[in-house]
């Protein structure tokens, strides 16, 4: 950090439906390009932001936070206020806190929770936020679908659940839980997982695979073995985007 330069930590929600990802990327609008541009704009000099999460093109979040060091020249309520005027409103900025210890929104992080939310009615109001499943999960199928997430927890090598070129040398990630839940009288269901970390596409991918199984497109125990194993052995379909939702992120104490 440079002599007089504090850590700034934003608590941050967005609508990802049409952005490319949080990561900045040249010609195309991200949530950290835009994020950049008004605090470019504040103090008048280059700033450059972490997130926690790098959320992919269409993903939301509830609880994304950002770290960037700066000079002290907003309160943390001071700077809450001006960026919310002068960002997207699909952006949004929900909190402020000036740390004068070396914080990284990325590297600090403990753990993350996820929800991904499937609808089985054509809901125009919940769409924009969710998968749309043209049909009901049948009682013998929640119960293949629970028994598959059970099979999560613990320390796995997720590689078969990510993109092969995009794989970092440990893919190995510890998962807290995960569950499946109807809620909304069971006109839906929502997946939460909570791990130290996942890797590119992870989540998306799990769905997507553990709603295969549930039509019978194969069986849980290939599922169980590309779990074991790392290997792709079956090609399954990666679930949308949109119902995808960063929910939390978990740091020490100090900043949660």
């Amino acid at each position: 950090m440079i002599m007089n330069e504090i850590t700034y930590i934003l608590k941050m929600s967005y609508d990802g439906t049409k952005y490319y990802g949080w990561q900045k990327q040249p010609d195309v609008p991200t949530i950290q390009g835009e994020l950049e541009k008004v605090l470019n704009k504040l103090w008048n000099v280059s700033i450059k932001t972490v997130g926690a999460s790098r959320t992919d093109r269409g993903v939301h979040a509830l609880d994304q936070c950002v770290s960037f060091s700066a000079s002290q020249k907003f309160e943390p309520d001071e700077l809450v206020k001006k960026l919310n005027l002068m960002l997207p409103q699909d952006i949004s900025v929900r909190s402020a806190k000036i740390s004068r210890e070396k914080f990284n929104a990325r590297f600090d992080a403990c753990g993350k929770l996820y929800a991904y939310k499937i609808y089985f009615d054509k809901n125009p109001f919940k769409l924009r936020y969710s998968l749309w499943l043209n049909r009901h999960i049948e009682t013998n199928e929640m119960k293949v679908i629970g028994e598959l997430s059970e099979l999560l927890i613990g320390e796995h090598n997720f590689s078969a659940f990510s993109i092969k070129k995009d794989l970092p040398e440990n893919p190995v990630c510890n998962i807290k839980y995960a569950f499946w839940e109807f809620a909304y009288e069971k006109e839906s269901i929502i997946f939460y997982i909570n791990g130290d970390r996942f890797l590119h596409k992870m989540v998306r991918s799990l769905v997507g695979a553990i709603l295969d199984i549930a039509r019978g497109k194969f069986s849980p125990e290939i599922f169980k073995k590309m779990l074991d194993t790392g290997e792709r052995i079956v090609e399954f379909k990666t679930a949308s985007p949109k119902g995808l939702i960063l929910e939390k992120v978990y740091y020490d104490e100090d900043f949660r």
